[in-house]
């Protein structure tokens, strides 16, 4: 196995994988699909695929290097998505925020483009160390919230921040301690699990969770299973007892979130276990950096 040819081509795709979505994101329409099924002869998914791979600057038609990149990444990792799957969320469907001001602070409805391409879950790691970037994109316009501080996105609710919790959600039980509110959405599916008793949320900011009360919580079902508790993340990690499960979502993304994990990895407890959101993002970087 050569690892360092590994390392290439994983930072070669996601390269031009975060170049595509950082400038061309909405590249692709329903009219450009259209004219390649005709003109190859292919399935809509397909032409997507081939549109996606000529938008990275790949020419799968004549170079080799370049084809092999996008069978071994792309093929396996861009997806079509289903929008009824995440419609009939339990978030999507209960919890309803109306669009409105709060000082800085403003909840928004933002919406992907039919074909705007986006992640939608966490990196795909082979047992070779192949890392494949997820891609998705819906046929028609999709709706998420969003909260947006003087007019930045801060907290969302896509479908990559539903496909990198579940398995989180589907595996926690008992008494669950979360780091990091946001949106409530951990909180709120964990809340709703027969198998969960309480679900604590320990969150440091006074606006996050005065606009989480407020708005959001009141949609709670099963409000009575929620306390949220103001403190540092670390400081309450250092004594807390009494969780089955804890979950750590305190960064934005790996650019942010490599210290903090590593941080809370040094302080894990025997009795708790712990799961962290996009660890294999982390991990991603922690191996190939550090």
């Amino acid at each position: 196995m050569d690892l360092n040819k590994i390392k290439e081509d994983n930072f070669e795709v996601i390269g031009m994988v975060a170049h595509y979505l950082i400038n061309h994101s909405d590249l692709i329409n329903k009219e450009m699909i259209e004219e390649t099924v005709k003109v190859c002869d292919v399935s809509s998914d397909e032409a997507f695929f081939l549109l996606f791979c000529e938008a990275c600057g790949l020419d799968i038609g004549s170079n080799r290097h370049d084809l092999d990149l996008a069978m071994r990444y792309l093929k396996e990792g861009i997806r079509k998505l289903n929008k009824e799957d995440y419609i009939n969320n339990p978030y999507y469907k209960n919890i309803k925020v109306k669009e409105n001001k709060v000082g800085n602070w403003e909840f928004k409805y933002e919406r992907y483009k039919p074909y705007e391409a986006f992640i939608y879950n966490d990196l795909i790691v082979k047992d070779n160390f192949v890392e494949i970037p997820r891609v998705g994109y819906f046929e028609e316009e999709f709706e998420y919230l969003a909260v947006l501080e003087n007019n930045n996105e801060w907290m969302l609710i896509t479908p990559n921040e539903i496909n990198t919790m579940k398995p989180v959600i589907d595996e926690v039980k008992g008494n669950v301690v979360t780091f990091g509110l946001g949106l409530g959405y951990f909180a709120y599916m964990t809340s709703i699990k027969d198998d969960v008793n309480s679900v604590t949320i320990v969150e440091r900011d006074d606006n996050v969770i005065k606009l989480f009360e407020e708005h959001i919580l009141p949609s709670f079902s099963n409000k009575n299973k929620i306390k949220i508790v103001k403190s540092d993340a670390f400081e309450f990690a250092k004594d807390m007892e009494g969780y089955d499960y804890a979950f750590v979502d305190l960064w934005h993304d790996v650019s942010d979130g490599v210290d903090l994990y590593l941080k809370m990895r040094s302080m894990e407890k025997e009795n708790i276990k712990y799961r962290y959101w996009i660890e294999e993002s982390l991990l991603s970087w922690i191996r190939w950096n550090k």
